[in-house]
Formats: structure tokens, C-alpha cells, sequence
């Protein structure tokens, strides 16, 4: 009995200590960091092909066809790669998966909304959408198994954000005031005022999806130990904070500040805020001073084009839509076929007619209420498992889980103003939730470790 109560600890330990090693045998190799390298470069870089598409539809703001992308190619070697690996090493230590029900439940509503949409094929299209982030989602949260991968995907991040800051730096050193520049394979977009969109179309899109990365990339400086990574992370903090004025996109702006104010408040208040952060604050304050004029003058104090005026009457149509099928809605895609009788009456026949800005309300137009809950509960879940993290001893995780809290809380506020439906911004979006979900399971590892099914039975 007392040898049992003085060897307990030990033999935790040592179950502790073989539970660490076999993770390092299980962390990613130079395949699967490449192939989700590439991924995560592709998708603003939008290397894709449509099928089916349909134009008049896209021009309203649906999702106009089937994407097939680099990013869908190398997801089919990233799940193949690790069913191998599966197969071949079921003595490995295995770990329960996250499997985000509220995702699956939003899946499965969206697909259901196209048995009552006007278009049906509208509804698949973004069903293929969600189908390619959720699997991103999946993977990341599940296959990502030490410190090391989630420091490779930070890494990802701020070389994709270094590489969409660079071709907005070439598209303003060149002067291109076209509203496309094709380079190769890519197309450069420059809307009017000088906003930038980088290789996304659109600069409100490029905005959110650069604030959406440049957080955790911050917060990423301060748990770096190695000093090239350190260095090249500071770089693209730099480059991507002038990039995101660039755009001149106000939401992805109050995006990043709301999110810098989370992540340096909640390190101050645990006492780990370094005192060069400070600098650092400077640094930023100074190479976004003239591009935060250049947003004043363009976007505040000369008008912003009659953009919120025209969310106003958008808004207006939207209320109305919801109360005409507030439990079903619509059908995913079918917001701007659903509106367009009410946009062609007299109140609103002279207005600009668009797919409702404002996530929110889009997705309880062409979803219904339980489709609103539910991508409510799948953002909730994220914020709830980065916050987890955040509260755990590992500070190294904890920094990193606050970081995709305060980015997904920022995000939030935008989504209250715009689409948000292309690939770009869901896959990018649902990645940071694989991410939260990733650092939410290493940091409670013994709650989530576990024997394969095979060893199982062998030991029974």
C-alpha cells in the first residue's frame, strides 16, 4: 500500500515523460509542413479554378461556383499522408479528436437549406466552401501535436502576410491606379482611392484577413526564442500593420486594435507583458502614422463613398427578409434572389442592390434561426477554447491561445458589417479556429491523450 502511494507519482511521471515523446514522434514532417505551407500561402493568393460558375449571381455577392484550389490539393495529401501514417503506427499514442459539433450542425443545416432554396447550386457551392474549411479546421486541430507545429503554422502566418504586405508595397511603388494588375498567375487589385487588395479582390477582404493573422503573429514575438524567427516575425508585423492601413478598411483597423488591446491587457494583467513591448508600440505608431492619414482624409474626413449609408437600406431589406422565413430562411446563397422583389420597390428602387452587408444577418437570412445559433455556437466555441488555453499554466500556449481569442473577438466586430462568405476569409477564419481548438488540446494533453484501440485491446 505504501509502495503504491510513494511509486504513484513517479509512475505518472514517467506515463507523463512517454506521453511527451511519443507526441514528438507524432509532430509533423517536412511533407505535411510543406503541403500545409502551401495551403496556407494559397489561400489569399486565390490559385484556384471554378467550375459551374455563375456569373450574374457572383456579381451580387454569392458564391458564383466549385472551387478546386492548390489548398484543396494539398489537403488530399495532407489526409492521405496521415491515414498512412495511422495505419502504419498504431502502437503510437493516440489522442481523442475535436471534432467541432457546432460546425458539423452548421454544415448540416446549410446543406439542408438548399432543398428550399430559389437556386439550389447556389447553396452547394457554399456548402463546398464550409466542406474545405471545416476539413482544414480538422486537420489542424487534431493532427497538430507539439509546440514546434504550432510554431511552424505562426511561421506560416507571418510569411503569407509578408508576402500579401510585399504585393501591396509593389502595386503602391509601381503606382498602379488600374483596379487590376495581372503578375503571372495572380492578379493584383487597386480600387479607387488608392485601396489596396492585394491578390484578394477586394481591400475590405484583404484588411480582415491581414488583421486576422497579424494578431497572433504579434503575440508570437514575445514567446519566440530563436532569433531569426524572432526577426523575421517582427518584420512581418511591421510590414503587415502599414499593409492593413493600406487597405484603408476601417473594420480590419478596429479589428486590430481592439485585438492588440485584449492581447496587451490580458499579458499585463498575469504580469507578462515585456518591457520592450513598449518599443514595439512606438515602432508601430511610427510607420502607420501617414498611412493612418492618407485612411483619415480618404475614409473619414472626406466620406467614405456613401458606403454606410448604402449598409442602411441593405440592413432595412434584411429585417424584412428574416421576418418573411425566420425559422428556415432563405437557402444558403440565395440572400440577393431572395431580396431582389423587395429592393425593386419604391423605397429602395433607386438604391445600390448587393447581398446584405452584414455576416450576421446573412446567415440568419438564408439559414434561419437554428442556422444563426449554430454559427453563433461555432464562434463561441472557438472563443471558448482559446480562452481555455489562455488560462492554463503553459505560457508559451496561453500567450498564443489569447492571441487567436483576441483575434477572433476583433473579427467579430467586423463580421457585423460585411459578407465575409468568398473562401478566402472562411478558410482563414476556420483556420484560426483549428488553431484555438489545436492549442486548447496541447495544453490540456492529459485530458485528450489517450492509447490507440488497438494497444487497448492487446492489454485487455
Amino acid at each position: 500500500m505504501v509502495n503504491a502511494v510513494v511509486n504513484a507519482p513517479i509512475q505518472t511521471c514517467l506515463v507523463s515523460q512517454r506521453n511527451v515523446s511519443q507526441s514528438m514522434a507524432n509532430s509533423l514532417s517536412w511533407p505535411e509542413r510543406l503541403a500545409l505551407l502551401v495551403a496556407i500561402i494559397e489561400i489569399p493568393l486565390q490559385l484556384d479554378k471554378f467550375f459551374f460558375f455563375h456569373e450574374s449571381d457572383s456579381l451580387l455577392g454569392a458564391v458564383g461556383g466549385l472551387s478546386i484550389s492548390l489548398t484543396t490539393l494539398s489537403l488530399i495529401f495532407l489526409y492521405g499522408v496521415w491515414a498512412a501514417n495511422t495505419a502504419l503506427h498504431r502502437s503510437r499514442l493516440a489522442y481523442r479528436c475535436i471534432f467541432g459539433y457546432p460546425m458539423i450542425v452548421y454544415l448540416t443545416i446549410v446543406l439542408a437549406s438548399a432543398m428550399w432554396a430559389t437556386k439550389p447550386a447556389l447553396s452547394l457551392f457554399d456548402f463546398a466552401v464550409l466542406v474545405h474549411a471545416y476539413l482544414l479546421f480538422f486537420y489542424v486541430a487534431n493532427r497538430l501535436q507539439t509546440h514546434s507545429d504550432v510554431q511552424f503554422i505562426l511561421f506560416g502566418f507571418a510569411l503569407t502576410m509578408a508576402i500579401q504586405s510585399g504585393l501591396i508595397f509593389y502595386a503602391g511603388f509601381l503606382g498602379i491606379e488600374t483596379e487590376r494588375y495581372d503578375l503571372g498567375p495572380i492578379t493584383l487589385t487597386v480600387n479607387e482611392g488608392q485601396r489596396h487588395g492585394g491578390t484578394m479582390h477586394s481591400p475590405v477582404l484583404a484588411g480582415s484577413t491581414l488583421a486576422m493573422l497579424w494578431l497572433p503573429v504579434l503575440a508570437s514575438l514575445t514567446v519566440l526564442k530563436e532569433k531569426r524567427s524572432w526577426c523575421f516575425a517582427f518584420v512581418a508585423v511591421v510590414m503587415g500593420v502599414v499593409a492593413i492601413f493600406l487597405t484603408q478598411t476601417r473594420g480590419a483597423i478596429l479589428t486590430s486594435v481592439v485585438g492588440m488591446s485584449i492581447i496587451g491587457g490580458g499579458m499585463l494583467m498575469r504580469g507578462w507583458l515585456p518591457k520592450w513591448t513598449i518599443v514595439l508600440a512606438g515602432v508601430l505608431v511610427i510607420v502607420s502614422i501617414y498611412p493612418a492619414i492618407i485612411v483619415y482624409e480618404k475614409r473619414v474626413q472626406f466620406g467614405d463613398g456613401d458606403s454606410a449609408r448604402a449598409r442602411k437600406h441593405l440592413s432595412a431589406i434584411a429585417l424584412e427578409l428574416i421576418s418573411q422565413h425566420p425559422m428556415l430562411g432563405h437557402g444558403s446563397g440565395n440572400c440577393h434572389l431572395a431580396g431582389q422583389n423587395i429592393a425593386d420597390r419604391g423605397e429602395f428602387r433607386g438604391e445600390w442592390y448587393y447581398t446584405v452587408h452584414s455576416k450576421y444577418l446573412l446567415v440568419w437570412i438564408e439559414t434561419g434561426v437554428f442556422g444563426f445559433i449554430a454559427f453563433l455556437a461555432v464562434i463561441g466555441n472557438a472563443l471558448r477554447q482559446s480562452m481555455a488555453a489562455w488560462l492554463t499554466k503553459d505560457g508559451a500556449l496561453a500567450v498564443i491561445g489569447l492571441a487567436f481569442f483576441a483575434s477572433i473577438s476583433g473579427h467579430m466586430l467586423h463580421l457585423a458589417v460585411d459578407i465575409f462568405n468568398s473562401r478566402t476569409q472562411v478558410q482563414i477564419l476556420w483556420l484560426l479556429f483549428g488553431m484555438s481548438a489545436a492549442v486548447y488540446k496541447l495544453s490540456n494533453h492529459e485530458r485528450f491523450a489517450r492509447r490507440a484501440p488497438t494497444m487497448l485491446r492487446r492489454a485487455g
